[in-house]
């Protein structure tokens, strides 16, 4: 796994040593993966990258061997922060992001963390005060866990590697599996292992003394006026943001992808980065054989003209890769959604450096829902953002059914606690307006908790790149009004009036072209037949209503399905004392009789999953 991983604790340099080679040893499993390792009495370092990464030596010590330097990800800023901070390379100098860390540093202390554009995650270590600074990126895209112990603190971008260290008692947080249970995901600081939390977004933590103190450099902030501003003036900075964000990214010394699905965000990328003829692109789908996605990426691929690479999301994939991709994940995702992971190692086989529309939903409208226009009481009003959940079926098991699922003692430990932690996420941004609640929670909560588990996994294998993480355009995004926000109609719209034929080609979602044009006076005349011939009960006359990317509905009560019940169904997972025994048989069996119960399955199996890993 790649990332950074150490510790500071009072022991000595033969114990220091032999703490972080363990710690090598436990998070390194694949012959792809290259490390470095620093240690001192009390202190140690491991920075892991993938094999192909060349010239990435690190720790970079400053020129009096005081301070070192260790970096994971990439500055797309580096001419303007060269710049900026007049620091003392040319153009043609080839320094790596590293030495342009211990160059700010040395300058400025940790002040110049604002102002880098690109997912990191960075060390700086200060040896004559043994002192340790960290520091991660706007929107934490690389994740940091931290721990302390008796005596210090350990901390590392799995909790694995946290794990590694004895002194950390495997207990599991209670509120965190009831929050993954509710929500699909985790929230705030909280893992699956009680005694280690995760570092939130734009972060400077400090550890001296055995004792850290975190802070935050940066905080994404609403208007909380609008100006008086045409719909066009905001599409116009739209593409131009999106095309300045590509730019910053496109070059690449290794050969390059995108994740190409049937939606808009992954299509929006590629529609810019066919603008420019000079690179060799290639598009990567998997999915079931056949499915709108496959069919509509591969349209859309040989309109941009680039390489097309499809690849079958077998039924049975879960089996073989599940628990590596829980690893990679810390447990935080449901295995349901970590697809990504199935088809990797063909995929880097062709590219190193893999584009992904990552966050292009969060940032533009995905959650705004019609009933934030309106003025509630403060409890009302959070019960109308659990509301907004159900419009989307987004909850895996609804808070209204809590105690009917969870047993007596988890259901009374737990029920106060996620409530409080949703409600203090949705109102962290300071604003009134319900759809920027909403807006910064998925941006603070639902991406770094649950959507960037789908990077977590491709990091194993490659570079990525998400174009839609620039700062720039994070920041622009926060400017939009709700009225284009709500059906993303700002994307929807930028993208249709800067790339028509594009937008022709049908959304998998809707399987409708975006704009209104022959095609889709064709395919909804086609629909209007189908809708016909299914109510007279001739529903194989008139076909599928549609061909999913994926079918865990049916591949866990068919290829599955002795995996689901042989850990599900065990003594060890029935009483583990969240959900009730006789509910979580009552799941496994009527999803085996007929009934989708994928989510609820796949959350069950990745929980029981990370206790084998983590806990047990």
């Amino acid at each position: 796994m790649i990332g950074l991983f150490g510790f500071q604790k009072s022991i000595s340099y033969e114990s220091s040593e032999f703490l972080i080679k363990k710690i090598v040893k436990t998070v390194i499993r694949n012959s792809h993966e290259q490390h470095s390792i620093c240690v001192q009495e009390g202190f140690g370092v491991a920075h892991i990258n993938l094999e192909f990464v060349k010239d990435d030596t690190q720790p970079v010590w400053n020129q009096e061997k005081t301070t070192a330097a260790f970096f994971i990800g990439e500055i797309f800023n580096r001419k303007d922060i060269i710049t900026k901070y007049q620091l003392p390379v040319s153009e043609s100098d080839q320094v790596s992001d590293t030495q342009i860390i211990s160059l700010l540093f040395e300058k400025v202390g940790n002040s110049f963390a604002i102002d880098l554009n690109g997912p990191f995650l960075l060390l700086i270590w200060e040896k004559n005060k043994s002192k340790i600074t960290i520091i991660n990126d706007r929107l934490g895209l690389f994740p940091l866990y931290f721990a302390k112990v008796n005596h210090g603190v350990i901390f590392g971008t799995s909790i694995q590697g946290c794990l590694v260290d004895p002194e950390i008692p495997k207990e599991p947080d209670k509120t965190a599996i009831a929050e993954f249970l509710t929500f699909d995901h985790m929230l705030d600081q909280h893992t699956l292992v009680k005694a280690i939390k995760l570092l939130p977004q734009s972060s400077i933590m400090e550890i001296e003394n055995n004792e850290v103190i975190c802070r935050p450099y940066y905080k994404f902030e609403f208007l909380k006026h609008h100006p008086l501003k045409t719909d066009e003036a905001y599409i116009e900075e739209f593409i131009f943001y999106m095309r300045q964000a590509i730019k910053r990214q496109i070059d690449s010394k290794y050969p390059i992808g995108l994740l190409l699905s049937g939606g808009l965000d992954s299509r929006f990328l590629l529609a810019i980065m066919a603008e420019n003829k000079e690179i060799d692109l290639n598009t990567f789908t998997w999915s079931i054989p056949g499915s709108d996605d496959s069919r509509y990426s591969l349209e859309t691929s040989r309109k941009a003209h680039a390489q097309h690479h499809f690849f079958e999301l077998k039924p049975d994939w879960l089996f073989d890769k599940a628990e590596k991709a829980i690893l990679l994940t810390s447990g935080n995702g449901n295995i349901v959604n970590l697809h990504a992971f199935a088809t990797l190692e063909e995929e880097a086989n062709i590219a190193n450096v893999i584009f992904k529309g990552f966050m292009g939903d969060a940032m533009f409208g995905f959650g705004i829902r019609p009933r934030f226009w309106a003025d509630y009481d403060p409890d009302t009003m959070i019960e109308q953002h659990i509301e907004a959940y159900r419009d989307y079926r987004v909850l895996t098991i609804d808070p209204k059914d809590h105690q009917n699922y969870f047993t007596e003692p988890f259901f009374r430990e737990t029920k106060d606690e996620w409530k409080e932690e949703f409600r203090t996420g949705m109102l962290a941004c300071g604003c009134g307006q319900m759809t920027d609640h909403r807006s910064y929670f998925d941006l603070t909560q639902r991406v770094p908790r649950m959507t960037i588990n789908g990077v977590d996994v491709v990091r194993d294998r490659a570079i990525v790149r998400l174009p839609f993480t620039d700062n720039d355009l994070v920041e622009f995004s926060l400017t939009i009004p709700p009225h284009l926000r709500y059906k993303r109609e700002l994307m929807n719209r930028t993208f249709i009036c800067n790339y028509p034929d594009y937008a022709k080609i049908p959304i998998a979602q809707t399987q409708l072209p975006m704009m209104h044009c022959a095609r889709e006076l064709w395919i909804r005349n086609k629909q209007f037949i189908q809708w016909h011939l299914r109510n007279r009960g001739l529903d194989k006359l008139a076909g599928p209503v549609s061909k999913p990317y994926k079918d865990y509905n049916k591949w866990f009560r068919t290829n599955l399905k002795h995996w689901v019940e042989e850990t599900l169904l065990d003594s060890k997972t029935l009483n583990r004392g969240y959900l009730k025994p006789e509910e979580i048989k009552k799941i496994v069996t009527d999803h085996m009789a007929g009934k989708n119960n994928a989510v609820r399955i796949g959350a069950l199996m990745s929980i029981e999953l990370s206790h084998h890993l983590f806990l047990d």
